[in-house]
């Protein structure tokens, strides 16, 4: 009877690590106040040009929302629901260069961590000849000079006029507190369009998952075996990025016919490691394939049971 309680009590342990969730940060924005430079509690933002002010930097604004000294063709836009945190580019002005921060509360980091958002530069015919970016931070503390690192910055073509999701490891910062910014930096005298953040995820969504191995960067692409190899029911599988790129992993049987995607997802350039677990799977002969921007790779594994 011991033995019976132990390996149900097993059997509940692992399957709540393989789903449970770690929640810092879950923001659709959508009950954020009602001001109009309002922001979610303990956020905050810092306006480093002499060109902005209320209508022209951070703030969760109302799907339609127009911007003081823009066009009217340029208004806010959220990915869900109604509402979502935008800035447009006449933050700088009209010929100055927009520096304006926002500012999360403070996060304190385990292993598996993410920051997951998604995120939409805003562009319609007239202003196609434009471009725009936006930096993501880490800082120590809440403010622009406490910058810890530049996770990324994401240009126009990763989202211009579209949605995309974008996804970055935070397990380097394990066991650290730290802040995550959004810095929108142009001179908006040659460029500049405006940026839509929306649906705000930070924790870790799964004990199983995609973890950065570290923070270098590699020379070339590459899909690496997955090891062990055959194995039941668990096994890894590495790659390297030598850009940053949208990733999609693909597990397939040996009639070609798609299993599982492991990874579909923007990640920096790094090296990188993902978890397969097939104990759902016949034994068999089965394919992995990376595709990515800038590299496609396929190679084999065995699952014997």
């Amino acid at each position: 009877m011991k033995k019976v309680l132990l390996i149900l009590l097993f059997g509940i342990f692992i399957f709540t690590n393989a789903y449970s969730q770690r929640i810092l940060v879950d923001e659709n924005f959508e009950n954020t106040g009602f001001q109009s430079d309002s922001l979610p509690p303990n956020w905050s933002k810092y306006d480093l040009d002499p060109w902005g002010g209320p209508g022209r930097d951070w703030a969760v604004r109302d799907s339609g929302t127009g911007y003081v000294g823009t066009s009217v063709n340029v208004f806010a836009l959220a990915h869900s629901g109604h509402r979502a945190l935008t800035i447009p580019w006449s933050a700088g002005g009209s010929s100055g260069i927009a520096d304006d921060w926002v500012i999360t509360d403070s996060l304190n980091i385990q292993t598996g961590d993410s920051l997951i958002f998604w995120l939409m530069f805003g562009s319609r015919p007239p202003l196609q000849p434009y471009s725009d970016s936006l930096q993501i931070w880490a800082l120590y503390a809440p403010v622009p000079v406490a910058t810890l690192e530049k996770i990324a910055t994401l240009f126009s073509f990763d989202s211009n006029n579209v949605w995309t999701e974008f996804k970055f490891d935070l397990s380097i910062y394990t066991g650290q507190t730290i802040y995550i910014a959004w810095r929108y930096n142009m001179d908006v005298s040659i460029n500049g369009l405006w940026s839509n953040v929306d649906d705000v995820f930070i924790g870790n969504r799964s004990a199983i998952g995609i973890y950065q191995i570290n923070t270098n960067i590699p020379d070339k692409f590459a899909l690496h075996q997955n090891y062990p190899n055959p194995f039941n029911p668990l096994t890894k599988i590495r790659f390297d990025l030598a850009k940053n790129s949208n990733v999609k992993i693909t597990v397939y049987n040996n009639l070609g016919q798609e299993v599982k995607v492991l990874v579909n997802e923007y990640r920096t350039a790094g090296y990188y490691e993902t978890d397969f677990n097939a104990s759902y799977l016949p034994s068999g002969v089965y394919f992995y394939r990376l595709e990515t921007q800038y590299y496609t790779e396929t190679k084999k594994m065995v699952v014997i049971k």
